[in-house]
């Protein structure tokens, strides 16, 4: 599908309000949608999110995400990506901005809100993304640069290698992490290994590395 090979090449860019369903790589076509599972681990901890997407049209999509945390569903998010998107031949952009909804779905839930400011740009053989996040009392800034070395036009598949960059500041201290992130796609599937060492860390018990896989598919 060549839809599917167009928006994987418009990532966007786990935190909360930072990383977009499916693979940061929501369906550019109106009327697309996409659903994705993914695990992290990160202090000692294992969440797994269950996520959607639907596009209304390539500038509007509506997003949600559900987080399963010691053996409990937790707070629906709901997100509303806003896009403006430049294309010039084989290189294209956008900014992103994502107002997100927390909804008290969960037993002692509360209603809370985030913002994602993003930009993002690729051409057949590169990719880069900074995404600026607010939730709650957090902040956080995410880096993504890499490149598309691998991919095979009959079978619509390859690869993505990418560096990611993310950064934390928060109440319960502040971090910063960093480390290699490998996509894979054949079809309309994609898969996402990755892992970030922390490197920095102040005022928190944070310890370790943090390791996330995930997969979906788009329609």
């Amino acid at each position: 599908m060549r839809a599917v090979a167009r928006a994987l090449l418009l990532l966007l860019s786990s935190q909360v309000v930072a990383h977009q369903p499916v693979m940061d790589m929501a369906p550019r076509w109106e009327g697309g949608y996409g659903i994705q599972t993914r695990v992290e681990r990160f202090d000692s901890r294992t969440t797994t999110w269950l996520e959607g997407v639907y596009t209304l049209r390539p500038s509007t999509r509506v997003t949600f995400k559900l987080p399963y945390v010691d053996d409990e569903l937790r707070n629906v998010i709901i997100g509303v990506p806003l896009k403006k998107y430049t294309n010039r031949g084989a290189f294209t952009s956008n900014w992103s901005v994502t107002p997100s909804v927390q909804f008290p779905t969960a037993d002692e839930g509360e209603w809370d809100v985030g913002l994602s400011i993003s930009y993002s740009a690729s051409t057949p053989s590169s990719y880069k993304l900074y995404d600026l996040y607010v939730w709650n009392d957090r902040v956080g800034l995410d880096i993504n640069v890499g490149i598309h070395p691998v991919h095979n036009n009959s079978t619509n598949s390859g690869l993505f290698a990418i560096w990611d960059v993310s950064m934390l500041a928060s109440s319960d201290g502040d971090r910063v992490q960093t480390g290699p992130v490998l996509m894979f796609y054949w079809q309309n599937v994609m898969a996402r290994l990755e892992y970030k060492a922390l490197v920095y860390e102040r005022d928190s018990n944070w310890s370790g590395g943090y390791f996330g896989f995930g997969i979906g598919a788009v329609f």
